[in-house]
C-alpha cells in the first residue's frame, strides 16, 4: 500500500522524532523509507553559456568570508553552489539513514531545492510517494501553535496521505497538548 514513505528532515532534533512512526509503518509492509531535506536555493541564474565554466570552476576552492564575493549571486557559481549544498545537506542525512538501515529498512535520500512545502510536494510527486511522515514542528522549534506552517501547506496540499507527529518537546509547551496517559499516576 505504501511502497514509498516520505519523512522531511530539517537537521533538527524535532523533525526527527516523526523516524520511528515512518520506522514502524515501513518495516512490516518492505516500504523505503524516503529522507528528505529541502534547502533554499542559490539565488543568481545558470545556463548554457556558463555550464562549461561551472563544470572548471566548480573544483576551486574560494575562500568563504565576508570579503568573497556573493557566489550564490554569481552566474558561473550556481551550479558548483547547488553540488555544494546537496552534498552538505547528504552529509546531515547519512546519520538517520545509516540507524534506519541498521534497522534492515530500505532507505533512499534526497535533496530539493526551493521552499520547504513546494520541495517536499514535488518530490513527493516525482518519487511516487504514497504517504508523508512528518513533525508538526522543525527547526522553527515550538511555537504556541498547533503546528507549524510547513506541516500546514504539506497537510493540504499533498495527494497522498500525511501524518502528523507533534514532537514531545512541542507537547510539554502547548497546554492541554499531552493528554493523561491511562494507567499513568500524576499525583504529586
Amino acid at each position: 500500500m505504501f511502497a514509498n514513505i516520505l519523512v522531511p528532515l530539517d537537521g533538527s532534533d524535532l523533525a526527527e522524532e516523526a523516524l520511528p512512526y515512518a520506522a514502524a509503518i515501513a518495516g512490516p509492509l518492505g516500504s523505503t523509507l524516503h529522507l528528505l531535506m529541502v534547502v533554499p536555493a542559490p539565488e543568481g541564474r545558470s545556463g548554457g553559456a556558463f555550464k562549461l565554466a561551472a563544470s572548471f570552476l566548480s573544483s576551486l576552492q574560494l575562500p568563504r568570508s565576508e570579503d568573497d564575493l556573493d557566489m550564490a549571486h554569481h552566474p558561473i557559481y550556481k551550479e558548483s553552489e547547488m553540488a555544494s549544498q546537496e552534498a552538505e545537506a547528504k552529509r546531515l542525512l547519512m546519520p538517520a539513514a545509516e540507524r534506519l538501515e541498521a534497522q534492515g529498512l530500505k532507505v533512499a535520500v534526497g535533496v530539493a531545492f526551493g521552499r520547504p512545502a513546494g520541495g517536499i510536494l514535488e518530490y513527493a510527486e516525482d518519487n511516487g510517494i504514497g504517504l508523508i511522515v512528518m513533525c508538526t514542528h522543525g527547526e522553527g522549534g515550538p511555537e504556541p501553535y498547533a503546528y507549524g506552517p510547513t506541516a500546514d501547506r504539506v497537510a493540504r496540499r499533498a495527494a497522498c496521505p500525511v501524518m502528523l507527529i507533534r514532537p514531545e518537546e512541542v507537547s510539554r509547551v502547548l497546554p492541554g497538548a499531552h493528554p493523561q496517559r491511562r494507567g499513568e499516576d500524576h499525583h504529586a
